[in-house]
Formats: C-alpha cells, structure tokens, sequence
C-alpha cells in the first residue's frame, strides 16, 4: 500500500486531457446560459441555476496567484519537475479560460495562453514548448543587455552602428519567443494584452523605424527613444512590476486629493481674476507733456506712449508695473524727485504692452490665473509675483489680508530716504499715524533696502 501512495499536489501537468477538460467546461458554462434565455424564471431549476451563475459571476481573480508575483508560502513546495513546464492554472476563476501557467525557479507565476500562438503553434507544439523556458533562462540575458545598453548610451563614443546591432538583435529574440510562447494580440494572456509588452513592442518598433529612416536621412528625433530601453528592466524583473504596480495604485487613491486641489485652485484663481484682471498691465510711462509738448495730437500720444523705452524700469531692469489704488506703485511720484518744474515725470497708465515676465504672470484670463495659483501653492519664485500684485493693486491685497501693514512687503509709504514717510493724501496720513512705528522698522524687509522702487 505504502508504494501505490502518492501524495496529494494541487500543481498538475497541462495535458491534452485538460485543455478538453476546459473546453467542456466552456460549453457547457453557454449551454447554462441559453437555458437560463429558454426556460420560464418560475421554475424552481431556472432559479439554482441562476444562483451557480450569480456565484461564478462573484469569482474574482486571487491577487496571490496573479502573473509576475512569486507563489504564496502555502504552494511554495512546488516538484522540482514541475518548475519551467506547462501546468493547469491554479486559480479557480480561470477554470473555464483557455490557460496555463509556468512557475520559474524563484517561484514566480508566468500564465500564457492554451490557444494556437500566431494560428501555428498549438499549445503542445515543440517549438512552443521551448519558447516557455525565456522566463527562467533569458531574462538574466535581457537584464545584463539592458545594462549594458545603458553604459553605452552613456559612452557617446561607443555608440557604433554594430553594437546598436547586437542590442536590437536580443531585443528581438526576446520579442519573437514572447510572440511565440503567449500569441500576439487576438486572444487573451497574449503578448500585446500585457501592458507591460506594450513599451518593449514600442522599443523595439523604434528601433527598427530608426534604421529605415537613418538609410533615407538623418532623423536624430527618433533616436531619442533609445531611451526607453532602460525601462525594460521593469517588464523583466517582478519585483519592480509589483513596486511599480503599487505606485500606480497609490496614485489612482489620490484621486479625491487631486480633484480637491484643482478645485481649491480654481477658486483662487477666481478670485485673482476679479481683483487684478488688467492691472499686471498698469505701466510707468514718461508724462508726454514734458517730451512732446501738450500740443501732440493723439496719434503722437499713443506712439509715445507704446515706446518701451519710455517706459521705467525698476532696479533689476524689470518694466515697472505701478497702481492707482491707495497705497499701490506710484512711479516715483510721491517724493519730489518724481517732479520736474511741477509736473509729473511719469503716469500710471493701464493696457499697454505685455504682462510681467514674458506675459505668463497673469491674472487675465482663467488658464494664466490657475498657473499663478499653482505658483504660489509651489511657493516657486512667489514673493516676485506677490510684489508685482502689491505694486498694481495694494488695496485688494489689505482686503483679503485685513491689514496693510502687516505685510513683510509694506514700504510703500515709508519713504525713499532714512525711513521717513512722504504723505500726500489724507488718508495715508491717517493710516500711517496709527501704524507709523512699525512701518519704520519694517523697511528693512523688503528687498531694495526701504528704498521706492
């Protein structure tokens, strides 16, 4: 009795017999349903089978078992004269799927298909059978030729026609047995149904695309996506696809948090559209009346006006922006040395030329105020944008700030020399006699030393 004992094993041989077992069990899964279509639903059958149905509809793939992820410790005790040959899948909810599965030396799950790969080769066909030992024989191969292939990209100098030659050519044995062992594209657990398949398709189409384009003219774009070939190395090493995998799963959890984001994005950038819509255009322009007279007719006027260089320029070589509101950039013009013979040397104007910084510091239309916005989030180059917002309309800043001088950029009006405030308006005066002390000692917070740009 002890000699005809033979221990129980969940791995099984792929055989005819069970690709025959699977599809009988294909045929008679469609027979269930065109009798559920044909019989009354008040039979008492039509109601046990509709609940087997129900209950293979709730099967669901077991993430233990998945392609790429190594064997759970309860199947680890695997025969050795199982590893690298065709076994009946393991996970009930492919029972009535046409395949199978190859488990490598480091225990790793690999499912093919059970159909006739590219309508030639049948599942126990020899040629096919060879073609299912790449997962525990050539990914080593491809791992050090992908290596390889990076210390050549970095070598410049290396790059012959010849070695790129030798790379393409792995790359493509390395296709071929994958189209050959798992099918192309038509039916499931195929080559092309792989996502991970899909960048070394790309890669190695590239490739080829490059060698035909090089022999009509030089196309450097195209060599760029060599590349890519770096990548490879997730698609042949499973621990990488499982991390890769569980990022991706991370970022399709954040999904709320990003949604919130945009949203509270879109609200501020709302409100920066309604409160300085325009005004990043306000500019400092020579007073026309002391270069041209008061006698120039408008056209001259708006020549003079649209000249750039009669435009002022703070002290980094910037156009000037300047405001109208209380407290806002006045040119100079609150001391007297913005004054000659009485007259003001420049004028805020609004609408002429471009905005700040090549045109992209905006709050003009919604595209540019969520720019802004994320600027400010990301806290990139922010203070320069925040100057040039206080500089246009200082006044919107003290309604959403409940205070003009709490602000680190508030010396406006503390003056241009030792500190000392220049008032013109009575409101000014009023504010600064109840804010004066600090005002004077927070002069030195702002760039440019306390001095009015």
């Amino acid at each position: 009795m002890d000699e005809d004992f033979v221990e129980w094993t969940p791995f099984r041989p792929f055989t005819r017999e069970s690709l025959f077992n699977i599809e009988r069990r294909i045929a008679e899964e469609e027979a269930a349903k065109r009798a559920e279509k044909t019989k009354p639903e008040s039979e008492e059958d039509d109601d046990d089978l509709e609940g087997e149905s129900r209950h293979e509809e709730h099967l669901k793939p077991n993430l233990k078992l998945e392609a790429g992820r190594k064997l759970p410790p309860s199947l680890e005790d695997i025969p050795p004269e199982f590893i690298g040959k065709p076994l009946e899948d393991l996970d009930e909810y492919y029972h009535n799927q046409k395949t199978f599965v190859v488990i490598n030396k480091d225990k790793n799950v690999f499912r093919f298909s059970a159909t006739d790969a590219i309508f030639l080769l049948s599942p126990f066909n020899p040629i096919h059978n060879c073609s299912l030992t790449w997962p525990t024989i050539f990914s080593l191969v491809v791992m050090v030729t992908i290596l390889a292939n990076c210390v050549v990209m970095a070598n410049p100098s290396w790059q012959t026609p010849e070695v790129e030659h030798i790379f393409l050519g792995i790359y493509t044995v390395e296709s071929c047995l994958k189209i050959l062992s798992r099918g192309f594209v038509l039916q499931p657990f195929t080559y092309l149904r792989d996502p991970w398949n899909w960048l070394d398709f790309v890669v190695v189409s590239m490739a080829y695309l490059t060698m035909a384009v090089t022999t009509i003219g030089n196309f450097t774009p195209l060599r760029t996506f060599r590349v890519l070939r770096a990548l490879k190395t997730i698609s042949v090493m499973p621990g990488l696809k499982t991390i890769v995998g569980a990022l991706l799963v991370a970022v399709r959890r954040l999904r709320d948090v990003m949604i919130l984001t945009v949203f509270v994005l879109s609200i501020f950038a709302l409100v920066g559209m309604q409160l300085y819509s325009g005004a990043l255009k306000n500019k400092c322009i020579k007073n026309y009346k002391l270069f041209i007279g008061e006698n120039a007719t408008v056209e001259e006027i708006e020549s003079f006006r649209s000249m750039e260089e009669n435009w002022k320029l703070d002290n980094f070589g910037e156009i000037d922006v300047c405001g109208t509101g209380i407290g806002a950039g006045r040119c100079g013009n609150e001391t007297d040395n913005g004054l000659k013979n009485g007259t003001l040397i420049y004028e805020c104007l609004k609408g002429y030329g471009k905005n700040p910084n090549f045109g992209y510091t905006s709050f003009d239309n919604f595209g540019m105020a969520m720019l802004c916005a994320f600027r400010l989030m990301t806290q990139d180059f922010w203070e320069s944008l925040y100057h040039l917002e206080e500089e246009a309309r200082k006044e919107a800043i003290s309604i959403m700030t409940k205070s003009q001088s709490n602000s680190s950029w508030n010396n406006e009006l503390d003056g241009g020399v030792g500190g000392k405030a220049i008032v013109d308006m009575p409101e000014d005066k009023e504010r600064l006699s109840v804010t004066s002390e600090h005002s004077v000692t927070s002069g030195h917070l702002r760039p440019g030393g306390g001095q009015k740009r």
